[in-house]
């Protein structure tokens, strides 16, 4: 009789988690299409192959971040560390590239230092139970801090070896690399989501972390291993940025966390954990590219898109809310 009670309650929170991540799906893509009508026909320039390809290129680092920040919201914590790690990771890169080192090496040194950043968080979290959003804003300070204590506050240009950018700026075909990262990144994530085990652990870890423990799972290897991802993605990001500017600057990236985290939650993701879909964040990445776009052409200054982008993070954390308990009724 247990065993039945149980495997109903599993089979009807498993309904709610498809119900709600596919309404939620459905309901932010319906409104992304409305917007891009609405903002065809106030700026017809909208609609422009060039536009649309900026639109991807602004947008494919908060994607590459963002598939690893939503498992890691999913698990029930925040990454509030990716900005600082990726402007580190670049200055890194410079720095070893500039010293000689050939530049995939430095690239892979650079990754690996932000994979560690991403390792000590998972750790101190996991292991202390401390606020994820404390440890990974205090790495971020720390990230940031070694970004500007390595370029000396500035830009650095001069030394760098001509096959730096590389990475950055080529193309594989008429597609340019950083899109195309993108879309392994992305892929490699909907798998990750769907067809592994540490992903099953990190839903059950942000649904309820004492149950799951309970349940045999181990929330140091799941939660240290979410936020290794994060830092990796983030630092690989930060390269790619660099070499595609061909400079590293200690400022790259600034709120770039924000962006993640509003790309996952648009998309669905429980800021409380639990619940959430990589595919979901895709659309809300694409709906902040849009508005950003739509704002730059309209010639509104940064400050303006800052209220606008926390008016957004509200909203969706709002709606998120009100869909987990009308499905829950």
């Amino acid at each position: 009789m247990g065993l039945t009670t149980n495997k109903t309650a599993v089979s009807r929170n498993a309904i709610f988690k498809l119900g709600a991540d596919a309404f939620q799906n459905l309901a932010i893509l319906g409104i992304f299409l409305v917007m891009c009508v609405i903002v065809a026909i106030i700026e017809p320039k909208f609609l422009s192959v060039q536009n649309f390809s900026n639109i991807f290129m602004q947008i494919s680092s908060v994607v590459m971040v963002s598939s690893a920040v939503t498992m890691v919201l999913i698990s029930g914590n925040l990454d509030l560390s990716v900005g600082g790690v990726g402007a580190m990771a670049g200055v890194l890169y410079a720095m070893l590239a500039r010293a000689g080192f050939p530049v995939l090496p430095s690239a892979l040194l650079a990754i690996a230092a932000g994979g560690l950043v991403g390792l000590l968080n998972g750790t101190i979290i996991s292991t202390l139970r401390l606020p994820s959003f404390i440890i990974t804003m205090a790495t971020m300070y720390i990230a940031r801090g070694i970004a500007f204590i390595g370029a000396e506050g500035a830009v650095i240009t001069a030394g760098l070896p001509g096959d730096f950018g590389n990475m950055g700026q080529h193309f594989l075909g008429p597609i340019p690399l950083p899109l195309v990262y993108t879309f392994i990144i992305f892929a490699a994530f909907i798998f990750i989501q769907n067809k592994t085990l540490i992903a099953q652990k990190a839903y059950a870890i942000g649904a309820n972390i004492k149950a799951a423990e309970l349940s045999g799972i181990s929330i140091f290897k799941v939660v240290t291993t979410i936020f290794t991802l994060s830092g990796l993605m983030a630092a690989f990001a930060g390269v790619v940025l660099t070499a595609r500017f061909g400079q590293a600057d200690c400022k790259i990236m600034p709120g770039f966390e924000v962006d993640c985290v509003i790309a996952a939650v648009l998309g669905g993701t429980d800021i409380n954990g639990g619940r959430g879909t990589v595919f979901g964040m895709l659309i809300g990445a694409l709906i902040v590219g849009v508005l950003s776009n739509v704002l730059n052409m309209l010639g509104l200054v940064l400050h303006y898109q800052y209220v606008i982008k926390g008016i957004v993070l509200i909203t969706a954390i709002v709606f998120n809310s009100a869909l987990r308990k009308a499905f829950k009724a």
